[in-house]
């Protein structure tokens, strides 16, 4: 390989990016880990990609792509451990990474931490292997306490991410919004953050065609469906996404589909049914259960509008896929939805996010789309800047900032501690 090409060794401890998408601990950031590391394999780079997901006995090496592993590590208790008490677990699993390493002997340029239980043990290699540590925290603890019900987020996360923030080498977000949130979170400088989006598979999600789609997934093709993906958790906003539906529903022919959450006897589907039945939209709901997430596809195009309704988001990826498909979006004001959404041409912004708003603004881009005030090509357009090899590339040159910027202090530093 040319030898400007890096070997990168990312930390996502929690959750696997071969996961099962769509369950508590398996969503966007899987996604992005999966998607950036298949990028930066095909730019030549090398990528392996370290989970505690899956692993329960000795460390198991996955070959995902060209040039990418993936490292299960294996822990004290063996097995998967719930994310709520993975944090007490972190030094055995970081024994597994050093036994790795030591065994494999491969060198790495630079560590990158995809959220804060991960930056916590890149930490303890950052300072064992004097390496460069980017870290990616996808979602920050304070907000999602001060944006969602029922969020119940552990005080350390909150200490931890300030603390990780001040001692790693660089930062990245996805948005400027973000950015200007942990700058007066963590009190750093702008610049020790870097921004860049998240990106779309532009060539698995395009547009096929709304009737084929719906005959393809045997879908009725004479009602308005609007869809949502994504976990099943409160931050997501789907008990106000149901008041809404029912209120939309006494004036129009829709149907909700919900492609997500962990299985029908899952407590968070049963109170979701619960629910939509004591609204009287039972039978207008639809679960569809956890789908590949290459299959999504079809979904997005067999849909008259993707619904994002959460209270907070540090992105919003299905927004991107399903722009990408040619699909209207409504979404309340979260992650990049500001940026890329504009009334009226691919979609909806929800400016008083709660269920009557939602429902107004649901109505108001159906009629749009069944007057043909948007065209699948033209809604698609808004994306294309967003794929993976560029968005991938602008990655690379922040890990290259973030080891030039190391490699400047350290000479700094050196030069200041002898004095000629």
């Amino acid at each position: 390989m040319d030898s400007d090409n890096l070997a990168i060794a990312m930390l996502c401890i929690h959750s696997s990016p071969i996961g099962a998408l769509g369950s508590v601990n398996t969503g966007g950031m899987s996604i992005v880990v999966r998607e950036t590391a298949r990028e930066l394999g095909r730019q030549g780079h090398r990528v392996d990609i370290f989970t505690a997901a899956g692993g329960d006995h000795h460390p198991k090496i996955v070959p995902l792509y060209d040039n990418v592993r993936l490292v299960q590590l294996a822990g004290k208790p063996a097995g998967d451990i719930p994310k709520s008490e993975l944090y007490d677990h972190l030094p055995g699993y970081y024994q597994a990474l050093k036994s790795f390493a030591a065994e494999d002997g491969r060198a790495y340029d630079l560590l990158h931490s995809h959220y804060w239980l991960s930056a916590r043990l890149g930490l303890w290699a950052q300072n064992d292997w004097d390496l460069p540590h980017m870290v990616t925290y996808h979602t920050l603890g304070r907000l999602k306490l001060k944006a969602g019900p029922a969020e119940d987020e552990p005080r350390r996360r909150m200490q931890w991410e300030r603390t990780l923030a001040q001692a790693c080498h660089r930062l990245l977000v996805a948005t400027e919004r973000e950015k200007e949130t942990l700058m007066a979170q963590a009190q750093i400088t702008a610049s020790k953050v870097g921004v860049v989006p998240f990106g779309v598979d532009t060539a698995t999600f395009d547009t096929r065609g709304k009737d084929a789609a719906r005959m393809r997934l045997g879908l009725k093709a004479n009602v308005a469906i609007m869809l949502f993906v994504g976990r099943f958790v409160p931050i997501k906003g789907l008990e106000r996404l149901l008041t809404a539906v029912a209120l939309v529903a006494k004036r129009k022919n829709i149907q909700l589909l919900l492609i997500g959450g962990d299985g029908a006897e899952a407590d968070a589907t049963m109170r979701l049914r619960s629910m939509a039945d004591r609204l009287g939209i039972g039978k207008r709901v639809i679960f569809g259960g956890r789908v590949e997430h290459a299959e999504l596809v079809d979904y997005y195009n067999a849909a008259d509008l993707l619904v994002l309704p959460s209270y907070y988001e540090s992105f919003g990826l299905v927004v991107l896929e399903a722009l990408a498909c040619g699909t209207p979006v409504v979404a309340t004001p979260v992650g990049l939805v500001n940026t890329i959404i504009r009334n009226g041409d691919n979609g909806g912004i929800v400016e008083r996010p709660t269920a009557q708003g939602i429902a107004t603004t649901l109505e108001e881009v159906l009629q749009q789309g069944q007057a043909g005030h948007m065209s699948p090509t033209d809604i698609r357009a808004f994306v294309l800047k967003f794929a993976w090899p560029a968005v991938t590339r602008r990655l690379c040159e922040q890990y290259r900032q973030t080891i030039d910027a190391k490699r400047t202090k350290l000479q700094k530093v050196t030069n200041e501690s002898y004095p000629s």
